[in-house]
């Protein structure tokens, strides 16, 4: 009859055997890998017979590994069907140069107070020249938002019309804006101010969500236009950003991602 010496493996043989982390477990009398934080056994082999872990603390890493895949699996899913542009990726806080810290720390805070935002229907109107980062923070926003598992979708109005229009003919569903907490639309005022684009913008303002636009129009700009159907678009937009709007100065921020780029090169040729 073979004594429990005979039965049971060294930590050591179990620990490679079935690829055990042996860094937080020390050996018990026995012989068998034990946790050093609570204490109880890991999993081991005895008799040729599996027996499952009994530690708390694998459990736990287990369960915390499962949350971390299905976040991951929800951020990319959520980037597939809330960006319709890959370029808005490329615009992230760790990519800000922080030329205008006052209005990096005014986005960053929208970001952190997003349940009030969300809760108060907040939005925000950048507007200013044209390269002078409206679309970075915008997308900076919208980038952090959907790290933290917020539905949002970054398009212009242009290709949601496009997108509703050709869904039409299609008889196929249109991109559903219930599905988004949170909607922004780049570049307003480049678009034609057709029926369509005046319903989705109605339809948004319906929803009572927060609205996020970026615009090289001034308020006072958007108030003015004399085209009725532009007007009728504007009056929804300004009424949803209206309450915070944020102009945008400095150095046109692709003139200064060319002048590096340049740099770079100059660098690299003469080298």
């Amino acid at each position: 009859m073979n004594t429990i010496d005979d039965l049971l493996y060294t930590a050591a043989e179990i620990a490679e055997k079935l690829d055990i982390d042996m860094s937080n477990c020390y050996s018990d009398e026995n012989g068998i890998p034990t946790c050093r934080v609570c204490g109880k056994r890991k999993k081991f082999n005895f008799n040729g017979k599996f027996i499952p872990c009994q530690c708390d603390c694998d459990q736990k890493a287990e369960a915390e590994e499962k949350a971390r895949l299905k976040r991951e699996q929800r951020i990319k899913q959520l980037l597939e069907t809330g960006v319709t542009d890959k370029k808005y990726l490329e615009n992230t806080f760790e990519k800000d140069d922080s030329s205008n810290p006052q209005l990096s720390t005014k986005c960053k805070k929208y970001v952190e107070k997003w349940g009030e935002m969300k809760k108060n229907a907040i939005g925000i109107l950048f507007y200013g020249n044209v390269g002078t980062g409206k679309s970075f923070f915008a997308c900076c926003i919208g980038n952090a938002l959907i790290e933290k598992g917020v539905p949002v979708l970054i398009t212009n109005l242009s290709k949601l019309v496009e997108n509703r229009v050709l869904s039409n003919k299609k008889g196929e569903e249109s991109i559903n804006l219930n599905s988004f907490n949170l909607l922004i639309i780049d570049d307003l005022g480049i678009e034609n101010a057709t029926q369509t684009a005046y319903n989705i913008i109605d339809d948004w303002y319906r929803s009572g969500k927060p609205l996020i636009v970026t615009t090289n129009l001034a308020p006072s700009e958007l108030k003015e236009v004399k085209d009725i159907q532009h007007r009728r678009i504007f009056d929804r937009v300004i009424e949803m950003c209206g309450s915070c709007p944020i102009k945008v100065n400095g150095e046109q921020r692709r003139y200064k991602i060319s002048q590096q780029k340049r740099e770079i090169a100059n660098s690299l040729l003469n080298d």
